[in-house]
């Protein structure tokens, strides 16, 4: 596998206003930095997951049917794309889940909870696509949870477009994410936002 060069992917670094946040009740601060942190670890999956998907197009195409007929690409490294983009799915679905603690259990700003629900059109269907990834035994046998056929002949576990994964949810529809720079720009425009929605003590520093 070829080495990949990380530096690249400094331009998704998300800056932290401070080293504190403010408030008389230290532990809820404590509390609310902490979440934002796994945020930030989360996205920082995201963003690696991203960065080593190799997509399947019509310039590789060639070069991926010769690999696979002449035996030079393993099971293990074919299976290396759906890894990185359950990693990217379940990256991106926990980082709704921390926000939405936020939002129900620390008093959260006005501001982050508008950012939440923003967040929330843009990745809620992320659940269906988890939850069809974790729920192998159900979903790859056509079943609901209930086990109950899905209302759809067609069932796509991990299915790829290029760029675009695709999972059949549990309701049968067919939800679909972009594994993409464009995608992580819009993500880290609103965690950067909800990080800035909270008073901070401190200069400005990066968090690694």
């Amino acid at each position: 596998m070829d080495k990949f060069n990380f530096d690249s992917l400094r331009i998704f670094d998300l800056t932290f206003p401070g080293h504190w946040l403010e408030g008389e009740d230290r532990n809820q601060a404590f509390q609310i930095a902490h979440v934002l942190q796994m945020i930030q670890d989360l996205f920082i999956e995201a963003v690696s997951s991203c960065a080593l998907l190799r997509p399947l197009t019509s310039e590789n195409i060639r070069e991926y049917l010769e690999r696979t007929e002449t035996h030079k690409e393993t099971p293990y490294e074919r299976c290396l794309n759906a890894v990185y983009a359950k990693a990217f799915i379940f990256a991106l679905d926990g980082i709704e889940k921390l926000m939405c603690r936020l939002v129900t259990n620390y008093s959260a700003p006005e501001k982050v909870k508008h950012l939440h629900e923003e967040y929330q059109k843009l990745f809620g269907h992320l659940k269906h696509m988890r939850d069809s990834a974790i729920h192998i035994e159900d979903r790859g046998r056509g079943k609901t949870r209930k086990q109950q056929p899905l209302k759809t002949h067609i069932v796509a576990l991990g299915c790829f477009i290029e760029r675009r994964c695709v999972f059949t949810g549990e309701d049968g529809k067919q939800y679909e994410i972009e594994i993409s720079e464009s995608t992580l720009k819009q993500v880290k425009s609103i965690i950067q936002a909800v990080i800035n929605s909270y008073p901070w003590l401190e200069e400005s520093k990066i968090i690694f």
